[in-house]
């Protein structure tokens, strides 16, 4: 029997606009936003992140956010991993690694390493002299600019969790520290939400990042940052719901099954819907009988 959030198929990825698709998310239906936005300046398909002005790409996300608002039950949280970005262009390709400074003998990494593979827009930096925060090479704090955000616009900020990269991507010389971490932020509808209080959960969380079969996704988190977030609730279960906007490879998806919840994502790519929804099924024929 298929199951049904409104009018949406649970455990499964939908094609589309997360801003078109989520007025089509019954109200205080979801349980646990987990996602990871697009990081500004490194997507070469369609969607956020794509923006030249990185303000516009902050109006996309708070908007986006904030119309999911009321879809979030009282007891709900939500969960974003994002990353910052220097103001400096993006324009690594398979040739540089012959210019490169990276690796431990300073003449670059395997020319097949996914520094210089991935498929990374030609991100060119942002000046506007009338703001002094788009200056050339500044670190844009895009991370803290969406939050401050969200809580404008009437979510709880409830705490910030740091994600220690076992094996970070490493960085060139450069006169600032090389990042080994991403922000996972922690938020909510109201203060009385559900959340585990035993074991406490931690604020530093380290793990690697992880390959998965099929149709590549350079951008995806690992498995077991979804878990974590799930299993922070405090609560599984086929009633609780989890949401990714941004579904991409449906990592979150996969995670919520295997914690016995449902899921539901959407993802503007059609290959990686397809590929998603294909990991999720596969999934889902290896759970028992009473659960699938």
């Amino acid at each position: 029997m298929t199951k049904k959030l409104g009018n949406l198929t649970l455990n499964q990825v939908h094609h589309g606009d997360c801003n078109h698709l989520i007025d089509f998310l019954p109200d205080e239906s979801i349980d646990i936003l987990v996602t990871s936005p697009p990081y500004w300046g490194q997507r070469t398909s369609e969607g956020t992140g794509t923006e030249d002005d990185p303000r516009e790409y902050l109006d996309f996300l708070v908007d986006t956010f904030t119309r999911f608002l009321p879809k979030l039950k009282k007891e709900g949280v939500m969960w974003i991993n994002i990353g910052d970005a220097y103001n400096t262009p993006v324009n690594w390709s398979r040739e540089d690694h012959v210019y490169s400074s990276l690796g431990a003998d300073k003449s670059g990494l395997n020319p097949e390493n996914s520094a210089y593979t991935k498929n990374r827009a030609k991100r060119k930096a942002f000046i506007d002299k009338e703001i002094p925060w788009l200056t050339y090479g500044n670190l844009l704090a895009l991370t803290y600019r969406l939050v401050t955000g969200l809580s404008d616009k009437g979510y709880l900020f409830r705490g910030e969790v740091l994600w220690k990269k076992k094996n970070a991507m490493p960085e060139g010389r450069c006169r600032r520290p090389h990042r080994q971490h991403e922000p996972i932020y922690l938020f909510a509808k109201h203060e009385r939400h559900q959340f585990r209080t035993s074991p406490p959960v931690k604020s530093v969380w380290e793990f690697g990042n992880e390959k998965i079969d099929g149709k590549k996704h350079y951008s995806r988190f690992p498995l077991e940052l979804p878990i974590r977030c799930i299993e922070a609730f405090g609560r599984t279960g086929e009633d609780v719901v989890v949401f990714d906007p941004f579904s991409g490879s449906g990592t979150t998806g996969l995670a919520a099954l295997k914690l016995g919840c449902s899921y539901i994502g959407f993802e503007i790519d059609h290959e990686q819907v397809d590929a998603s929804n294909e990991r999720i099924q596969n999934a889902i024929s290896e759970l028992p009988l009473s659960l699938s």
